[in-house]
């Protein structure tokens, strides 16, 4: 049930400033009327107080549904969003997209059976989840929410006494059993399964003890409080008329309640969890899965070292790029014309160790312009996303299908740099007006799509805007929130075998899924590009996706069937340094010249494994699949023998699948080598694009680059730096 009016109290009108910045996007789309009410005079007044400013604002609440979320601290433990308040945190909310919490607790609020008017009060720091169309408030006066939980965490919050456990146990005399029944028939059932009692007694943060004595405890349990308040009109209009100035309403106003001001009820439900981010340590456990939180910046990711337990706020582009040690954390506040910047440790504590004040933080929020960091944060509406190639060292083709629907796929890839640079690119940026503004860089190809029926028609693969529909197809784009302006290239020569097509349709689709609000791991963007080539009708595998979202070398597996869930093994860190080096040391990248384009081989290969002459292409596959576990293994063994022996095994296999995996050309580079080299294989689908070389030694090396250089096969044929992305 929606909301008329939606408000948020704030502790003094510069606080409320901030938060005025924040809702006024949401304004319409959460509700026709957001307020934010700051406490009078710059002085704290309690929720009790300010649920009293919020109702003599509103005046008469007969006709409306109002919800008041009490959002008047200032987040000393949660220094990077202190500016903005733990309200408008970004979070994840049902269906993944990214929203503030304040927009969650609505959210979750609006699902509540409530009547057509009254006032709900609750905590802006946390979202409650339980059964919520099981509660009843169709009692007048006040009603709350409960939940059962161990006595011990009754002792941190507040603690209801319903009067149906009062009145049929004798208090430290409670037999279980008798208790249960007693439950099951004194249960109000205004609401489906709901259990609505009246309440004897309201216990704040009570020892076990003290509530057992107070007759709190229930079968080892007692009804914790949610923070959840429902209040109906009469009680609002006499809440007003009380004239109360300061106070908790969970510990003043429950005791007035008690005293007789108003009806009192609780709803119990059997059981609430709460999305709740208190401190550092709370939001790089449930946001940054307790590696690093990155948000609001106009840096990118890749401008940033971040050793690992890091947590980065709003940092304007002049202080890019950061280096950042284990657990080191960075905000910046914009104040006047600077940028603050405030670095803390995930362990500090501004709310105990008088570091807050040291800082003078609280006077910095004060003058902190909420407009400017508003801005910044909208700047991650512009996505940029930067992608390595990958280089297949064994088991290419087992990840296509329907190949690996039959056999299953195996294959051991690494992301590569060419020239210290990743190639491929792609920028995706939010528009006000309905249409997607498209421009590949390297085709020197522009356009505007205007209409979903043009984005979702069926596909020509020979259509240069193909990869663009089909991504924005797959991530279902539609124009509720207006339109794109798409800026893609891959700097690579085209037909490289390096999985540029595929790379550059994941970094797409990742791009638009973050623009969407959505933070997708690497398995749901490789998923989604593999539909992706299959709506442009182009077909392919999961390895080139999967190798250029995932930095390192690694060995990825699926077993048979048409659900193609990957499952990857990375080189151990210690095994990838000396892979590295090796590389460095021994191995060469040449661009052959020679274009072929994948999806003119892929034909011939499928309908070769269908026809499956004499089981030799299954064969085959097998000893793809097989090439690729002993490269895998060799690398992390550093045996660099065996693993040229892979490599070479991975060549032979590739021009056994696909006879046209080489020609003359191909043949005449590799014989001018041959005396120098321990490996060697055509990236990808062959017949062209680059080929991977190992040579003998590094001398070896040296020889091999003086050789085709100063007589070079093909014109167009030189080396390329590489290395492998991390």
């Amino acid at each position: 049930m929606k909301f008329d009016v939606l408000v948020v109290t704030a502790s003094n009108e510069a606080q409320a400033r901030g938060y005025r910045a924040m809702v006024a996007p949401l304004v319409g789309a959460l509700a026709e009327k957001i307020l934010v009410v700051p406490d009078p005079g710059g002085k704290r007044v309690g929720s009790l107080g300010s649920t009293v400013c919020v109702l003599k604002k509103l005046g008469d609440v007969s006709k409306k549904r109002v919800l008041i979320c009490h959002s008047g601290g200032d987040s000393k433990r949660l220094p990077s969003y202190a500016a903005i308040g733990k309200a408008f945190v970004p979070v994840p909310d049902s269906h993944g997209k990214t929203v503030s919490l304040f927009e969650r607790i609505v959210a979750n609020m609006e699902r509540l059976r409530l009547p057509k008017s009254g006032v709900l009060v609750v905590c802006g720091d946390v979202a409650p989840e339980f059964d919520f169309a099981s509660c009843d408030f169709s009692k007048s006066g006040v009603t709350g929410v409960a939940y059962y939980d161990s006595p011990e965490e009754g002792s941190r919050h507040g603690v209801y006494v319903p009067e149906k456990l009062e009145s049929k146990v004798g208090v430290g005399e409670r037999n279980n059993s008798t208790l249960e029944l007693k439950l099951k028939t004194r249960t109000s059932r205004g609401a489906k399964g709901s259990n609505l009692s009246a309440v004897t007694s309201f216990l704040q943060k009570p020892s076990p003890a003290v509530a057992k004595a107070a007759g709190a405890v229930c079968r080892g349990k007692v009804a914790v409080d949610t923070g959840i308040l429902w209040i109906d009109p009469a009680t609002a209009k006499k809440i007003v008329s009380a004239g109360w100035k300061v106070g908790d309403i969970y510990d003043e106003f429950a005791r007035e309640l008690l005293d007789g001001f108003a009806p009192f009820h609780v709803n119990i439900v059997p059981r609430c969890s709460f999305f709740h981010i208190g401190s550092t340590r709370e939001l790089l456990a449930r946001l940054g899965k307790g590696r690093e939180w990155v948000e609001g910046c106009a840096i990118s990711r890749d401008e940033m070292k971040l050793g690992g337990r890091n947590v980065v706020t709003f940092v304007p582009r002049e202080f890019g790029p950061i280096n950042l040690a284990e657990g080191e954390c960075l905000t910046c506040l914009p104040v006047g014309k600077k940028w603050i910047p405030i670095r803390y440790r995930v362990e500090d504590d501004f709310k105990s160790d008088g570091k807050w004040e040291k800082l003078k933080l609280g006077e910095i929020m004060k003058k902190v312009d909420h407009k400017k960091l508003l801005a910044l944060r909208k700047a991650d509406d512009c996505i940029t996303v930067e992608l390595p190639l990958r280089i297949d060292f064994a088991g290419g083709w087992s990840d296509t299908p329907p190949i690996c629907y039959k056999m299953g796929g195996a294959v051991f890839n690494a992301a590569v740099t060419l020239n210290g640079v990743k190639p491929v690119k792609v920028r995706v940026r939010r528009l006000a007006a309905k249409e997607v503004r498209v421009e590949s860089v390297d085709l020197g190809q522009s356009g505007v799509l205007k209409s979903l029926a043009e984005i979702r028609a069926p596909k020509d693969p020979h259509d240069w805007c193909a990869l663009v529909k089909s991504a924005l197809t797959v991530t279902k784009f539609d124009f509720s929130r207006g339109g794109l302006d798409i800026k893609i290239s891959a700097d690579v020569p085209k037909g490289s075998g390096m999985g540029t097509s595929s790379i550059l349709g994941a970094a797409l689709t990742l791009a638009l899924e973050r623009v969407a609000g959505r933070k997708p791991e690497w398995q749901r963007v490789a998923s989604l590009t593999l539909a992706l080539e299959k709506e442009m009708a182009t077909g392919g595998g999961w390895q080139d996706q999967i190798g250029g979202l995932v930095p390192g070398a690694h060995f990825v597996v699926t077993k048979p069937g048409k659900s193609q869930d990957p499952r990857m093994a990375r080189v151990s860190e210690k095994s990838e340094a000396a892979f590295s080096k090796f590389l460095k040391d021994r191995a060469l990248l040449y661009f052959t010249g020679r274009k072929r384009m994948a999806r003119n081989i892929l034909r011939g290969v499928i309908g070769f494994f269908e026809e499956n002459p004499d089981d030799i292409a299954c064969s085959i596959i097998r000893r793809l699949k097989s090439d690729a576990e002993r490269a895998f293994k060799a690398v992390e063994s550093c045996d660099w023998d065996s693993f040229c022996s892979a490599v070479n095994d991975y060549w032979l296999s590739k021009k056994a699948l696909d006879p046209g995996s080489t020609n003359p050309l191909v043949e005449l580079i590799i014989a001018r080598m041959a005396p120098w080299i321990s490996a060697v294989s055509l990236c990808g689908a062959g017949g062209g694009g680059f080929m991977f070389v190992v040579a003998r030694s590094k001398d070896a090396k040296a020889k091999i680059r003086s050789v085709l250089e100063n007589h070079p096969p093909i014109k167009t044929g030189r080396f390329f730096d590489f290395e492998i992305a991390t």
